[in-house]
C-alpha cells in the first residue's frame, strides 16, 4: 500500500503525484495543512523530523525527500518506466533531477514567499504567531530566510539571486530543448517530472514572461500541460490558504521580477 503525505501546491509533492499518475499507481493521499502548521506538529514530525512534505509510506517503510521517492518508486514499480534505458540518457535525467536539490527549490521558495506567501502568512497570523511558527521550523537556515522575506519581501538580498537562478535554469532548458523533445532526450522522463512544478509555479505567479523569448521552453511547457498527469496531479489540487495562482487573480509581480533581472 502506498500512502503519500503531501500538500496541494507543494512543488515537491507535485513531482511525486505526477510520477504516480504517469506510472498509473494508486495511492492514498493524506494532505498536510501547511498554513495551519500541521507539518510542525509532533504527529507529523514523528514521521519526518524535518517537517517537510512529501513523505511516502510503503508497506510500513518511510521514504522522505521527493527526489529519493521518485527513484524509489522506479525501483519498486518498473512498469511504465520514467528512467530512460540508455545509460547516457539516464545520466542526463539524473543531472536534471539534481537541479532542484542543488538550489532551484530554495530559489523557488524565496520567489514564491516574496511574491505571494508573505502576504498570505500575514493574513492568517499576527506577528507573534508567525514568529512562533518560524521558531518551530527544524531547519534554521529556512527559518532565517522566511523571517527575512517576511520583513523585507522583494528587498531581501537573496531574492534577486533566486530570480537569476530561475533564469539560468530556463536558459539551460532552452539550449537542451532546441535539439530534443524532452529534457533527457526524446522520451518523457523523471527529468521533466522534476522540473515541471517549478516552471508551473512561475506561470502561476504570472512570471511566464521569463520564457517569452524562449520558444523551446514554451513548446515544452505546452506539451507538459497536454499530458493527463498535469491535470490529475497539479490542476486537480487547487490552492487553499496558500495560493500561488497570482496570475489568475490579476496580481502582477512581473514588474518586480523584471526589475531584478535587469539589475
Amino acid at each position: 500500500m502506498l500512502t503519500l503525505y503531501h500538500h496541494n501546491i507543494s512543488v515537491c509533492a507535485q513531482k511525486v503525484r505526477i510520477a504516480f499518475d504517469e506510472k498509473r499507481l494508486a495511492y492514498e493521499g493524506k494532505e498536510i495543512d501547511l498554513m495551519a502548521g500541521e507539518h510542525l506538529e509532533p504527529a507529523f514530525l514523528a514521521i519526518n523530523p524535518k517537517g517537510l512534505v512529501p513523505v511516502l509510506i510503503h508497506d510500513g517503510e518511510t521514504i522522505c525527500e521527493s527526489t529519493v521517492i521518485l527513484e524509489y518508486i522506479e525501483d519498486v514499480f518498473p512498469q511504465h518506466p520514467l528512467r530512460p534505458a540508455a545509460p547516457v540518457a539516464r545520466a542526463r535525467m539524473r543531472t536534471w533531477t539534481k537541479v532542484p536539490d542543488e538550489g532551484l527549490h530554495i530559489a523557488c521558495a524565496s520567489v514564491t514567499y516574496a511574491s505571494a506567501f508573505v502576504h498570505q502568512l500575514r493574513a492568517h497570523h499576527d506577528r507573534k504567531q508567525w514568529e512562533e511558527r518560524i521558531a518551530k521550523l527544524p531547519d534554521r537556515f529556512r527559518a532565517a530566510r522566511q523571517k527575512q522575506i517576511l520583513e523585507q519581501e522583494f528587498d531581501a538580498p537573496f531574492v534577486r539571486d533566486a530570480v537569476l537562478l530561475h533564469d539560468k535554469v530556463l536558459k539551460d532548458m532552452e539550449t537542451v530543448l532546441g535539439s530534443q523533445s524532452w529534457l533527457a532526450g526524446d522520451e518523457f522522463s523523471l527529468a521533466d517530472v522534476a522540473i515541471i512544478p517549478y516552471v508551473t509555479r512561475l506561470e502561476r505567479l504570472g512570471l511566464d514572461g521569463m520564457w517569452a523569448d524562449r520558444p523551446h521552453v514554451a513548446r515544452w511547457f505546452e506539451a507538459v500541460r497536454a499530458r493527463p498527469s498535469f491535470d490529475t496531479a497539479i490542476t486537480a489540487f487547487r490552492s487553499n490558504a496558500y495560493d500561488d495562482e497570482l496570475k489568475k487573480h490579476g496580481i502582477n509581480v512581473w514588474p518586480l521580477v523584471e526589475r531584478l533581472l535587469a539589475a
